[in-house]
């Protein structure tokens, strides 16, 4: 009995080892099959590259370009582990340019801050991934930043500090043609624009400039002062030379008026003269002559008389006497 237990337990253990090889064995197999579909998609997944609609591509094999035109946008093969890929972009790009200090002509320090807009031309890519700088498209904003520095610092050179902010936009294209002209001849690449987004003087400056237009604000204080004063005693004079005209004017209007007056009342004792003459004149004419009317008169007076004596007489004895009646009084 024992050697027959014996016999199935060895039996039993071989039949669990023969499982276990087996199991070893496909577990071996499986991850062979892993290994090799992830090496395959590593091999197929480097195997194309994309270029994107804004820029445009080549491949470097071993470091050598093989493409002259560019590689236009879109899905496009290679060989993996050999065929480098290089991409540039062909937009517009805008390249900031750090702030950097210039000397003006009357040496004053000034700080610019400056933007750039450029795009590749096709005809370009080639040159400017391949024969300037480094393959790609990594030298070429650090190739055209010092060429914007020193034609703006030519530019700034021949400018007076103080002529800097109003002939601002008159320098900003002076500099634009400059760079323009020089990054299209040494780099290819096309100019758009450039701007000017900060001329800001040294500190020292700014200080002597606020001292002046301190000086110059109480120079004007002072002036508008003095011209306040003078406008006061302008009106005070005005106000008397008033006075003194309307004083004038008053007294040649009493003058007049005192003239005005005595003429009309010589005119009224002239015409009131010329009426009485009139009167007596029309009296006299129906009798012929003064003498007649005189007699006329005394006739009436004697038709009148009372018997009293006149009490007013006129005359000098020597011709005849006028004797004007007057009314005796009532008792």
């Amino acid at each position: 009995m024992s050697g027959e237990k014996e016999t199935q337990g060895l039996a039993h253990s071989n039949l669990l080892d023969a499982k276990l090889g087996s199991i070893k064995s496909a577990g071996v197999r499986s991850l062979k099959w892993v290994v090799i579909v992830l090496a395959l998609l590593f091999v197929v997944s480097g195997s194309w590259y994309k270029v994107d609609q804004t820029e445009r591509g080549n491949v470097r094999r071993f470091g050598v370009a093989q493409y002259i035109k560019p590689v236009q946008p879109g899905i496009h093969f290679k060989l993996p582990f050999v065929d480098e890929v290089d991409r540039i972009q062909v937009s517009l790009k805008t390249l900031h340019i750090p702030p950097f200090e210039v000397t003006t002509v009357d040496n004053q320090k000034v700080t610019i801050d400056e933007n750039f807009n450029y795009t590749i031309p096709e005809d370009k890519v080639y040159h400017v991934m391949y024969e300037i700088g480094r393959s790609g498209n990594t030298d070429i904003e650090s190739q055209v930043i010092p060429v914007v520095r020193d034609r703006t610092g030519r530019i700034f050179a021949g400018q007076n500090m103080a002529s800097v902010n109003p002939n601002r936009q008159q320098i900003q294209a002076e500099i634009e043609k400059a760079v323009s002209q020089s990054v299209e001849e040494l780099f290819g690449i096309q100019p758009h624009s450039l701007q000017i987004a900060g001329i800001i003087p040294s500190a020292a400056f700014m200080a002597s400039n606020e001292e002046a237009v301190k000086a110059k604000n109480a120079a004007v204080a002072a002036e508008n002062t003095k011209r306040t004063k003078q406008f006061e005693a302008d009106q005070i004079v005005i106000r008397a030379k008033g006075d003194a005209d309307s004083a004038i004017e008053a007294a040649r209007g009493r003058s007049q008026s005192v003239l005005l007056e005595s003429q009309a009342n010589k005119t009224r004792q002239v015409l009131e003269g010329e009426g009485l003459e009139a009167r007596l004149a029309a009296e006299i004419r129906p009798f012929g002559s003064a003498d007649k009317y005189i007699e006329y008169l005394k006739a009436k007076a004697a038709l009148n008389w009372n018997g009293q004596q006149p009490q007013v007489v006129a005359g000098n004895g020597s011709s005849t006497n006028l004797v004007v009646p007057i009314p005796a009084p009532v008792r």
